[in-house]
């Protein structure tokens, strides 16, 4: 799934995986960066094959507004994704579990965002 919802943000204009968008790596030498992680959503349905992952978006900037700015792009992209093909596997879904959130500044003095997605897709 991270490397699924990475190159969409890729071909989104949003950042280049492995430069500045990282899949559960949130790497301290990339002062700003986004970083995908998978964390449990719901229990998979019985006799479906549908699952329910929630996927969380980090986004790390040197600069606030800028790290508000991207925190934005990245939930008005995904937030009401449906019926999308990423790599083969069929996204029914994605949604913003909440607002984006200021988490507050790093040890480095740079500003650090989050988001939670579910997301709904085939297995």
């Amino acid at each position: 799934m991270l490397l699924d919802i990475g190159q969409y943000l890729q071909e989104q204009s949003i950042g280049l995986l492995g430069t500045d968008i990282f899949l559960s790596l949130l790497p301290d030498d990339v002062d700003n960066c986004i970083a995908l992680f998978e964390y449990g959503g719901e229990a998979p349905e019985l006799h479906s094959n549908i699952e329910k992952p929630r996927l969380q978006v980090m986004v790390r900037n040197v600069d606030y507004q800028t790290g508000r700015m991207k925190i934005e792009q990245v939930k008005n992209i995904l937030h009401g994704l449906s019926e999308r093909i990423i790599n083969g596997k069929r996204y029914l879904l994605i949604k913003a579990l909440q607002s984006p959130e200021f988490l507050g500044y790093d040890e480095n003095n740079r500003a650090e965002f989050v988001c939670n997605f579910e997301i709904i897709k085939e297995v």
